[in-house]
């Protein structure tokens, strides 16, 4: 099984993949950056948004193009677990660049480019560096919105203008990649943010993204996929994942500093996220809860009713980790979030211990698979 990965100009700027595959079928991919935007001289970040797509056949993917030593290491154990963790839907991937390109140095200096959806977790990982929240915080050379990852996206003026108090530039490169096939639906759409990343950062040291769930999420199950973030960087450019200790409290503490960032905030999935989040589902009224917590009003400018946080659906192990984790920072108060909160945890909790007694219980009895994977 042969992938081939055939690297052309993009108008003269930013990438342009065809990726060749085994049935003989192609798919381009497109990323498009800012007017300008000198293009990188090793191919490491059109790879690492390829991958996901050659990783669900398995084979060798030729790369018509260069590759630095570390981006053929890194990636290649990045397949690797992939596989390892979901044998029956990734495969190995061998991978075999034109050339391999050894002492491609990082640009000197400590600043980095952000990767901001717009959603609470990516602001504050925005903004914890760009008040020196952390340890070693690192300058903001700008932030980085990624377009054409769900339907609708665009950067409207609304966008732009929430970074403009913070004097923070904001990147935006433009992609196909929903429209194409290559957002791969488990492993989400942090390879083409990460390729838009080393697309964009020249002259940066790094680039990061946040952590898309807490540390507490992968104690649940189903488990989120495996945490290997750090492994889409490259010699020349390196990839972080920033975050994913702090509640969603804390986040909201921090972000308050900055209100025309918190305006803007939407964790929505229902709109895009350039539009004004819906504000009732799921994730608005987990955002919502992390502000009542310090009793402030929700971003959305929506109430929050007890009904919906009675009715929130916490099978997912991230979103039960994010409502946790909101209610042990959440002051004891008499409330009725906070007590329908409780209550909703509390059950949920209960729920999943069911599941998991009856999970293992079927793996001892070999009716399940084996217990844990």
């Amino acid at each position: 099984m042969e992938f081939v990965l055939d690297v052309t100009d993009a108008d003269g700027a930013g990438w342009r993949g065809q990726l060749r595959r085994p049935d003989g079928s192609v798919s381009t991919l497109r990323l498009q950056p800012p007017p300008g935007t000198p293009r990188p001289a090793v191919h490491d970040g059109l790879v690492v948004a390829i991958l996901p797509a050659a990783m669900r056949t398995g084979g060798t993917l030729r790369v018509r193009g260069a590759l630095t030593r570390g981006a053929l290491r890194n990636l290649t154990e990045y397949a690797e677990a992939w596989a390892n963790w979901g044998p029956d839907r990734f495969h190995h991937v061998t991978l075999a660049p034109d050339a391999i390109v050894d002492g491609h140095a990082p640009a000197s200096g400590h600043d980095a480019v952000f990767a901001w959806s717009g959603s609470l977790r990516s602001t504050h990982t925005l903004v914890r560096h760009r008040d020196g929240l952390v340890p070693g915080a690192f300058g903001v050379r700008a932030a980085l919105r990624v377009e054409g990852l769900r339907p609708g996206d665009d950067t409207s003026e609304r966008v732009r203008q929430a970074l403009a108090p913070d004097g923070v530039p904001l990147l935006t490169v433009r992609t196909n990649a929903a429209a194409a096939g290559f957002v791969d639906p488990e492993i989400g759409a942090l390879p083409i943010v990460a390729g838009a990343l080393h697309l964009v950062g020249a002259g940066a040291t790094a680039g990061f993204h946040a952590r898309s769930w807490s540390f507490a999420a992968q104690m649940r199950y189903p488990r989120p996929g495996p945490a290997l973030q750090d492994l889409l960087s490259g010699d020349g450019f390196t990839v972080r994942a920033d975050g994913g200790a702090t509640s969603p409290p804390r986040m909201a503490a921090d972000v308050l500093r900055h209100p025309s960032l918190a305006a803007g905030l939407s964790d929505c999935h229902r709109v895009p996220r350039a539009a004004a989040p819906c504000g009732r589902c799921g994730d608005c009224t987990l955002t919502a809860l992390a502000f009542a917590a310090l009793g402030a009003p929700p971003p959305h400018g929506r109430r929050v009713r007890r009904w919906r946080v009675a009715a929130l659906a916490l099978v997912d192990p991230v979103r039960a980790a994010d409502a946790a984790a909101t209610l042990a920072d959440w002051p004891p108060d008499d409330s009725t979030l906070r007590a329908a909160l409780a209550t909703r945890t509390a059950l949920g909790r209960v729920a999943t211990d069911l599941r998991d007694t009856a999970r293992w219980f079927g793996s001892a009895a070999g009716l399940r698979a084996p217990w844990p994977r």
